[in-house]
């Protein structure tokens, strides 16, 4: 398991109005509820606010649409919204919007998976036009973060039929700090400062998200300049930027809001067998990978939490290998020489790093007698936004 350490590159001859920004992919829905690629919440969240957020830091939920909330007792939480707060096209944000999202959420209309998170709720109510009381089935630790969920604007989707296949996905109103202004697949999606943003103007005038599959293409686009914030992976950072480069681009490095994990196929019986997910945790040298891949620019991390956030267990200890323990495990559940274990690993090359990863693991797994092969298709795969094996 690993966290990374982000290299952000800022182009600090940046006196445009216009920043200029890549992503890997086409979004699929600019619809909050129904945004689940990176590409389409990333973009998305440019575009609509939940009730509640994140402070700049990770640590403390603060206010967003909402000014203020509060729970009455275990179960009721109540909020009190702002009453400046504007849709794009004019029209005034109010408690009517937060009952038809969460109804939203909750009807048979829509596929999302962010409608689990409102399972526990027992009830939405308006109390008026600026106040919302939600009560809950039972105490529930993730009551406030649900609601970090972008909000949707009643008056243009209460009569929508489809919100699947809406027109809407494409051509959001949203409450954000930027409104969408153009939307070209695989070439250009152009976002435009919103006047009215209820915490003021935002002072870039516009964001270009430029559509680049190949990682090495954004590469090359961020050493030119036409990109003015990037990432950079450890290796080009040693390796491949010339002293001209820090001259245009400020670096910072820090602890991603990402990670990888090897995720398992838990319809299959052999990955059912916690002795077998134990054992291939245990095959695993995480250092060893954070060392090769990333010329020691990471961290080995104990779980999905980020360090210094309320979340993070310093408890939690990263597991470390043995081979020993790990074929004795696996002799337990009934593999030796002659029955190997043998599974595929999956993954993209969507990141440089990854297909790396995927090698390297399949070294260290041999030495537990594990046989991996790298496929198209299988029943393991090597994912960012996840962990390792623990």
């Amino acid at each position: 398991m690993r966290n990374l350490l982000l290299f952000l590159a800022l182009n600090i001859t940046l006196f445009a109005s216009t920043l200029h920004l890549a992503t890997s992919a086409n979004p699929s829905r600019l619809n909050p509820i129904l945004a689940t690629d990176s590409s389409s919440s990333e973009i998305a969240g440019f575009l609509f606010n939940g009730l509640v957020k994140f402070d700049k830091d990770a640590k403390e939920i603060v206010g967003d649409l909402a000014q203020k909330f509060y729970f009455v007792d275990d179960t009721t939480l109540i909020f009190e919204l702002r009453k400046n707060v504007k849709w794009h096209d004019g029209e005034s944000f109010s408690a009517k919007d937060v009952l038809f999202t969460y109804k939203t959420l909750v009807s048979d209309k829509i596929s999302s998976p962010y409608s689990a998170g409102f399972r526990f709720v027992k009830s939405v109510k308006v109390l008026d036009k600026y106040r919302v009381e939600v009560k809950y089935k039972q105490a529930y630790f993730k009551a406030l973060e649900t609601w970090m969920m972008g909000i949707l604007p009643e008056h243009i989707l209460r009569d929508e039929e489809d919100m699947m296949s809406s027109k809407f996905n494409t051509a959001p109103i949203g409450t954000g700090a930027y409104k969408l202004e153009q939307l070209e697949f695989s070439k250009n999606i152009v976002l435009g400062a919103f006047d009215e943003y209820f915490e003021g103007r935002p002072k870039i005038d516009k964001i270009s998200f430029h559509v680049i599959a190949d990682p090495m293409t954004r590469f090359l686009m961020l050493k030119s300049a036409q990109l003015d914030l990037g990432n950079i992976e450890p290796m080009a950072y040693e390796r491949q930027l010339s002293e001209e480069f820090f001259t245009k681009f400020n670096i910072y490095e820090k602890i991603s809001l990402s990670y990888t994990y090897l995720g398992f196929n838990l319809r299959l019986e052999k990955f059912q067998n916690p002795k077998v997910r134990q054992a291939l945790s245990l095959a695993i040298d995480r250092k060893e990978l954070t060392e090769i891949l990333f010329f020691k620019h990471a961290k080995v991390c104990s779980g999905p939490f980020l360090p210094g956030t309320i979340a993070f267990n310093e408890d939690v200890k990263v597991p470390t290998q043995d081979i020993k323990k790990a074929i004795l495990l696996l002799e337990e559940a009934g593999y030796n020489k002659e029955n190997p274990l043998t599974f595929e690993i999956v993954t993209s090359n969507s990141s440089p790093i990854r297909p790396y990863a995927a090698q390297i693991l399949q070294h260290q797994l041999k030495k537990a007698g594990v046989i991996s092969h790298s496929a198209c298709d299988g029943v393991a795969s090597i994912f960012k936004h996840g962990s390792f094996p623990s």
